[in-house]
């Protein structure tokens, strides 16, 4: 069956009618040229906005409370050890299982237009491989509406938490996309044993390597480009990233240029980080520099942090608001960076709307780009593979 969706403006141009036929766009051609057959779906979208398929390149599903009772969040001390005291204590609360926790926040994020999700499941001895098994399971259930991609993370570190290293590996065997670690420098205080870990499993089980790095000055630039001499080595550009990297939050201009070669040179992608306390880094130098980046939820209402609701698009109204980006051109760049450049920055080509594309789509309604990301909208529409997956901010019961 084929779908036709009339009257849509792809990313706010003038209005067309496309033309979906075996999960792909078939036909762009001007606003009522479209010609239905028998049997074809047809949806007028009035001329509601079209964009690519949202990702979610930092999400932490499996430590989402969302649905479950408020919890009050007590912890004031903004470190890394209080949020390793709160992981912990999270784990113990009495909640829905993780898998029921987590399909709750991925629906969230779904219906909120995220077709790509990168997962990362904590990983350490006393939970052990629960939510990286959760995950690849609601990966499986929840394929025909997202594509999800699951990253074994020592939340609590590798060599802090002896046993976790095994873990990480029984994880791989077991299906998981990609490996990550944590703060090798600044926590783990072993650096090239953490890297020689991570980059040693990442190439014997050909998957992703992520690192969460939030060292911040000298030491930061010099982790990645630690990260950055193993990616070259390897030859692993384009499945290697970084997340957070608060290194970038207040560089110098030596720093940041160091930083900006190192990822770009060695293609490593960065998941922009939009922390409260933290400045948005020059993302736009970034670009500039040829650096690969996506947005992500991170953590979304865990016991750590109550923020976050799983939405990309407000995720990119946050980091523009807090950059104070006025221009249409650097509003809709955001808008890009949540779409088309964030499946760019997980290894795959940037996605647009245009014929032979899957059709991951997002509709909604606005009058330009740029007024979306300023002031985010209900999703009327979220089309995974042609198929509508979500109306209005909701499930939609998927038939084919």
């Amino acid at each position: 069956m084929r779908r036709l969706l009339l009257n849509g403006r792809v990313e706010g141009a003038e209005a067309t009618d496309i033309v979906i036929a075996d999960g792909r766009i078939a036909q762009i051609v001007p606003a009522g040229d479209a010609r239905a057959e028998a049997g074809d779906e047809v949806v007028d979208l009035a001329g509601q906005l079209v964009l690519p398929g949202f990702v979610d390149g930092h999400s932490h599903a499996d430590k989402s409370m969302w649905g479950e009772p408020w919890t009050r969040r007590r912890s004031i001390d903004i470190t890394m050890d209080q949020m390793f005291e709160d992981t912990l204590e999270q784990w113990k609360l009495p909640q829905s299982s993780i898998k029921d926790r987590a399909r709750r926040f991925l629906h969230k994020s779904i219906a909120a237009g995220s077709t790509t999700i990168r997962a990362y499941a904590d990983v350490f001895p006393g939970i052990d491989l629960q939510g990286v098994h959760a995950l690849l399971e609601l990966k499986e259930e929840l394929a025909p509406l997202a594509d999800i991609r699951v990253v074994a993370f020592p939340q609590l570190g590798i060599l802090r938490m002896p046993g976790t290293e095994d873990l990480l590996e029984q994880a791989l065997k077991d299906g998981a996309d990609g490996i990550g670690g944590l703060d090798p420098a600044a926590v783990e205080r072993e650096a090239t044993q953490v890297l020689d870990i991570v980059f040693g499993l990442a190439d014997k089980y050909q998957v992703a390597a992520d690192f969460h790095a939030h060292e911040v000055g000298e030491l930061g630039v010099w982790l990645v480009e630690r990260v950055a001499e193993r990616t070259r080595a390897l030859g692993m550009a384009g499945k290697v990233s970084m997340c957070d990297v608060f290194a970038l939050a207040e560089p110098s201009p030596e720093q940041f240029e160091r930083l900006s070669h190192a990822f770009a040179d060695a293609g490593i992608a960065f998941s922009i980080g939009v922390h409260g306390l933290l400045p948005v880094p020059d993302v736009k130098g970034l670009h500039d520099a040829g650096v690969a980046m996506c947005l992500g939820s991170d953590s979304s209402r865990s016991l750590w942090s109550p923020w976050g609701d799983g939405d990309i698009l407000s995720r990119a109204m946050m980091m523009s608001y807090k950059s104070y980006w006025r221009t249409d051109d650097d509003l809709e760049l955001a808008a890009r960076l949540a779409t088309s450049l964030g499946h760019q920055a997980l290894g795959a080509a940037a996605r647009s709307v245009e014929v032979g594309e899957v059709a991951d789509l997002v509709v909604l309604p606005g009058e330009a780009v740029a007024e979306v990301v300023v002031q985010p909208v209900p999703r009327s529409l979220v089309l995974k593979g042609g198929v509508v997956v979500a109306r209005d901010g909701e499930l939609a019961s998927v038939a084919g």
